[in-house]
């Protein structure tokens, strides 16, 4: 048993932890998860999701199902509390850490992957999955591959990665502003519905980001200053695969990737950051990297749609990517 001392400290951390992300407001909250739903994705017992989730989340009563939740802040909550280790979310910073943390050549290699990608069915909606960029800069298709079903599809590509660093001092200016805010915590990175995510100035002006409002909020900031940029999304491939979103500037007659997020997450201290890594840090400010896969979502759009829209937020792909050879 717990002694009530130490029991009563570790409510206390529990709660500091819990008041470090931002709600969604209700005003694009969607109060459909129901305690076990909550409960699964918690990793908790429906008893102990009963007392904690409704202290800590904003939530409407259901006469028949009682308090529903918004899928997203059920996210965050189990990422900032720790009450689960296994959420895609974690299980993609995890492949992040090992990533980071290789030689650095290793980030920019010709590396040839076998990329499986599946989304759920939606009932009585037809999902459409957003295909890889095979045009982009470092893609090319190695072998075509037969759709997979539910909807999806496998692709070997190989993808190569380049060194590069940003010169202009004008976007190394904007880029700077932006780290430091989430460094700083005045900015809290965390899980964003889709929704927000395209109201990007909204949700950085409510104190929230993360991958995909970071880089759209980049890129209209870089134009904005005269710069020519825009934001791409795509995935991060390893075992677990997982959605991210970069910002792209050309310069040199190239364009060179700027990914705020990946520098965050090696600052090495804090909440939900890897092992401190400088150099990859620095590698962030121009360099692609040979995990990034993009695909054809204009301004980091969307990559499912249900019906012609985004995808509700429990839409998530299933992607895997391994080595492959011909």
């Amino acid at each position: 048993m717990t002694p009530p001392g130490l029991e009563r400290i570790e409510r206390i951390e529990r709660i500091e932890r819990i008041e470090r992300f931002e709600r969604v407001p209700s005003e694009f909250a969607r109060y459909a998860v129901d305690l076990d739903g909550a409960a699964r994705l918690l990793g908790l017992s429906t008893e102990r999701t009963a007392e904690l989730a409704p202290e800590a989340l904003p939530h409407e009563a259901d006469p028949e199902r009682g308090p529903l939740f918004d899928y997203v802040d059920v996210m965050n909550l189990a990422l900032f509390a720790g009450t689960s280790r296994d959420s895609i979310p974690e299980l993609a910073l995890r492949f992040l850490l090992r990533f980071a943390s290789g030689a650095r050549p290793s980030w920019y290699e010709p590396r040839h992957w076998l990329v499986r990608v599946r989304a759920p069915r939606a009932e009585g909606e037809t999902v459409r999955l957003l295909r890889p960029d095979l045009a982009a800069p470092g893609v090319e298709e190695i072998d075509a591959r037969a759709p997979v079903e539910p909807p999806g599809y496998e692709v070997a590509v190989r993808l190569t990665g380049a060194e590069a660093t940003v010169g202009e001092p004008g976007v190394q200016a904007i880029y700077d502003d932006m780290l430091e805010a989430l460094l700083s915590g005045t900015v809290v990175y965390q899980s964003v519905s889709e929704e927000l995510r395209m109201l990007h100035e909204r949700a950085w002006d409510l104190g929230m980001a993360d991958c995909v409002v970071v880089s759209r909020l980049l890129a209209q900031r870089l134009r904005e200053a005269g710069f020519r940029a825009r934001a791409r999304r795509g995935y991060l491939l390893g075992l677990v695969g997982s959605d991210h979103s970069w910002c792209e500037y050309f310069e040199d007659g190239r364009w060179k990737t700027l990914d705020l997020v990946f520098a965050f997450l090696a600052g090495g201290a804090g909440h939900r950051r890897i092992q401190a890594s400088p150099e990859f840090a620095a590698a962030c400010r121009g360099g692609r990297f040979n995990r990034l896969l993009p695909c054809e979502a204009e301004e980091a759009g969307a990559l499912i749609l249900s019906g012609g829209e985004p995808a509700p937020p429990w839409a998530l792909a299933g992607v895997s990517a391994r080595p492959w050879e011909a």
